[in-house]
């Protein structure tokens, strides 16, 4: 297209100044309605589209003093009140924006709330039919109801009966649903059993979608927990064929593994396991095959194939991040065991930052030791920096604590170990010491492998995995090393607090364990003040009784009686010697075991000490020939001597 050429006058000609268009106030509506035209004054004014965005909102424009609004209608001008003189809004109280009523007054907030909840109800029967629409309503009122604590228990199973014959039929078309699927959890809690059987039949074909549910797992975990024996197997038989997807996926991970820890039986387990061993397991079950080596059995040609299965399936759950499974730890630690070298060190770095959700089952913690046993360096670095974070809390859980054992008995970098976990625990020695676990822990560190402490089994399983691992240290002398960061905070804590360290019998074999290794006149002291005060008392089951009847502390005080023999000086008789008194001794002799802990002295101090003891009881022997238990008698034969 040609340029065409301006003169020079016409460039430089004025431009003719547009006349500004002025609306009168009356008339803003009037120029609304007629849809961006209006005659005002005779003269006829257009509005522009282009004072809109794009997408047609309303558009302010500062001309002359004045705010121009304009929209999709036409123009609206108020007055600019920033201007001087005008301080008051000229617009009438009505129109005026406020968070107030029309006369000043805050809105009624319960009275919009009973709007929306009318148009919510409005828009919900827009949606449904009217009949399903009532069905529903009522069934959530009487829910609601059943719910309720101070409702009778014949008012309930009334109204679940009531419910349940307005739902029947209609279970399945509601399970998948927010709102009806939390009025199946509450028959499925609150129904008898008949009810509750009619309901889980209804719904066993949709459980595998269910489990996946956002909304209705949690019915499938009511079926589990309240249900027959027979449901919850019923519900299990539903979930094979689709072991792996449901353990993979984020929702049904959790039901799954509550279905497995708390109500599967073995031989269901061992079902759940063979899934993920290949695909050919899916639909059919094998009882020969127990564990991942007996599928490859007959046929070695398979196990390739085999474990390579066992392999993604296991990855495909810790790519999910679902590692905190009891079902995922027991193939986990089954495929450890069979796996050849390279693919276990290549699972093991995988595991090593997941070794502490892996400790939470007893499989879990198993397949914990063996990375610890098997690890390299940098994976036994990894392990302790992550654990170093948990170590109060794994010594008192009831598998965790193995696992801190394991890296005691195996990881030679005794300086780390001590810096990462040992450092820690003697900060919160009593917290530990009073709890089960938390006590074992400790005691290993004080006498590893105490036979009258750990069970045989688990020291054996500790023997042998150290044997098939990378340790190299002599093991006296990491437990020496490991020994020295924790022995002097417990023997100062014992003299310090020897009340706490008698109080129970957990404490007191730690005690006696302590005290079997490094002993002293002022920790035998503090404790002998408290064996022989008169109101040494513990409170059993709300019952206060002398703590030398007790059981366990009655057999932990025979074990201390019984170290005397190993003294030469400085034996816990000699102490008690010094503080017995009448008192202690008129409480002691009419019972049983308090007669049997006096003979446990007497015969485990050399005859010095013996004789200061028997001297103390000669003058009681009236008291003793009147008690016909059978520690009174072989005391009375020894004080008459």
């Amino acid at each position: 297209m040609p340029k065409t050429k301006i003169k020079g006058n016409a460039r430089d000609a004025p431009v003719a100044k547009k006349k500004k268009v002025q609306f009168v106030k009356s008339e803003d509506n009037q120029a609304e309605k007629t849809g961006g035209k209006e005659n005002l004054n005779g003269q006829v004014r257009e509005f522009n589209k282009s004072h809109l965005n794009q997408k047609g909102e309303k558009k302010f424009l500062n001309k002359g003093g004045k705010n121009v609004q304009f929209n999709k209608s036409g123009p609206k001008v108020a007055k600019n009140l920033n201007k001087p003189g005008h301080g008051k809004s000229n617009f009438p109280k009505d129109k005026q924006f406020s968070k107030e009523g029309a006369n000043g007054d805050k809105p009624k907030w319960s009275e919009m709330k009973k709007e929306k909840k009318q148009l919510r109800i409005v828009r919900r029967k827009a949606k449904a039919s009217a009949e399903v629409f009532e069905i529903s309503h009522k069934a959530k009122l009487l829910a609601a109801q059943i719910q309720r604590k101070v409702v009778k228990q014949d008012f309930k199973l009334n109204a679940c009966k009531e419910l349940h014959g307005l739902m029947k039929g209609q279970y399945k078309s509601i399970a998948l649903t927010h709102d009806l699927s939390r009025v199946i959890q509450v028959l499925l809690k609150y129904s008898p059993e008949d009810v509750k059987i009619e309901i889980t039949e209804e719904l066993l074909d949709l459980i595998v979608q269910m489990v996946q549910s956002k909304y209705a797992q949690h019915a499938v975990k009511r079926i589990l927990k309240y249900g027959t024996d027979f449901i919850r197997h019923e519900v299990l038989k539903k979930f094979y064929g689709h072991i792996v997807s449901l353990a993979a996926h984020s929702i049904s991970a959790p039901i799954l593994n509550y279905a497995y820890t708390e109500f599967a039986t073995k031989k269901e387990k061992i079902h759940m396991h063979q899934e993920f061993y290949g695909d050919m397991y899916k639909n059919t079950k094998d009882d020969k095959v127990k564990t991942l080596g007996d599928t490859y059995k007959d046929s070695p040609e398979m196990k390739g194939a085999i474990m390579q299965s066992c392999k993604a399936n296991i990855q495909r759950i810790l790519d999910k991040n679902l590692h905190d499974g009891e079902l995922l730890h027991s193939v986990l630690y089954d495929y450890l065991q069979v796996c050849n070298p390279a693919e276990r060190v290549e699972l093991i770095s995988t595991l090593s930052s997941l070794i502490v959700p892996l400790s939470n089952s007893l499989p879990g913690v198993n397949a914990a030791s063996m990375c610890v046993w098997q690890g390299t360096n940098k994976d036994k670095k990894t392990i302790l920096k992550v654990v170093k974070e948990h170590a109060v809390s794994l010594s008192k859980h009831k598998t965790g604590y193995r696992l801190l054992i394991t890296i005691f008995d195996s990881v030679d970098d005794t300086v780390l170990v001590k810096k990462a976990i040992v450092s820690t625990l003697a900060n919160n020695v009593q917290d530990i010491a009073k709890d089960h676990w938390g006590n074992m822990t400790l005691h290993w560190l004080v006498k590893p492998k105490d036979p009258m402490a750990f069970h045989p089994s688990f020291i054996k399983f500790l023997e042998e995995g150290v044997k098939s691992g990378t340790s190299k240290k002599d093991a006296d002398v990491r437990v020496t090393e490991l020994r020295e960061a924790i022995l002097p905070v417990l023997t100062k804590d014992l003299q310090e607090n020897p009340k706490f360290w008698l109080s129970s019998k957990t404490t007191m074999l730690l005690a006696v364990a302590v005290l079997s290794i490094e002993s002293t006149k002022e920790i035998l002291e503090a404790l002998a003040k408290v064996i022989c005060q008169t109101d040494w008392k513990i409170y059993i089951e709300g019952k206060e009784i002398l703590a030398v009847e007790d059981a366990g502390i009655h057999m932990c005080l025979k074990k201390l009686a019984a170290l005397d023999k190993e003294k030469m000086d400085c034996t816990l008789g000699e102490v008690i010697s010094q503080h017995l008194d009448e008192h202690t001794i008129r409480k002691w002799l009419p019972t049983n075991r308090g007669c049997f802990f006096l003979l446990k002295l007497v015969e485990s101090n050399k005859e010095s000490v013996a004789s200061k003891l028997i001297k103390k009881l000669r003058p009681h022997s009236t008291m003793l020939k009147q008690q016909s238990t059978e520690g009174a008698k072989l005391l009375l034969r020894n004080v008459q001597k």
